[in-house]
């Protein structure tokens, strides 16, 4: 039984950085990684937005979100302003410029995910993602 378990887990980790290679690959004319990208995509879903907040939401720690989120900076693509609410907490926006790179990544996204599950059946990838979501919780 151990060799069938090892099959699953070795395709799925397989596929998955085969997955992030392929968008790496898609978006490297905009000079950002798909790391990058999920935390411009969850900024402008959310904005403003704390640090804290933009690694529960995309499900990173907060030692790789800060250093993405300094990467951003560098590069303009967001800024950080002191929250008039609470002067602890930092909230993250877009600037003009990472709004415009965002919805041009958005659609280019958008064609290498069409890409990666094209022939497969939307029934099969809603199951496909619960049962990745079933494994996850198991391991939690």
């Amino acid at each position: 039984m151990r060799g069938y378990y090892d099959e699953i887990s070795f395709e799925v980790n397989t596929t998955a950085k085969k997955m992030h290679l392929f968008l790496l690959r898609s978006i490297a004319s905009y000079d950002v990684t798909p790391e990058q990208w999920s935390i411009l995509e969850g900024i402008e879903a959310n904005e403003p937005i704390s640090q804290k907040e933009i690694a529960l939401w995309t499900k990173k720690d907060t030692p790789t979100v800060n250093r993405i989120v300094d990467v951003l900076l560098r590069k303009e693509l967001i800024v950080r302003k002191v929250s008039t609410e609470d002067r602890r907490i930092s909230l993250l926006s877009l600037t003009e410029k990472g709004r415009k790179e965002t919805n041009a990544l958005r659609d280019i996204v958008e064609e290498s995910c069409e890409k990666m599950f094209e022939g497969i059946a939307k029934a099969d990838v809603e199951q496909f993602t619960a049962i990745l979501k079933s494994i996850s919780t198991n391991i939690e």
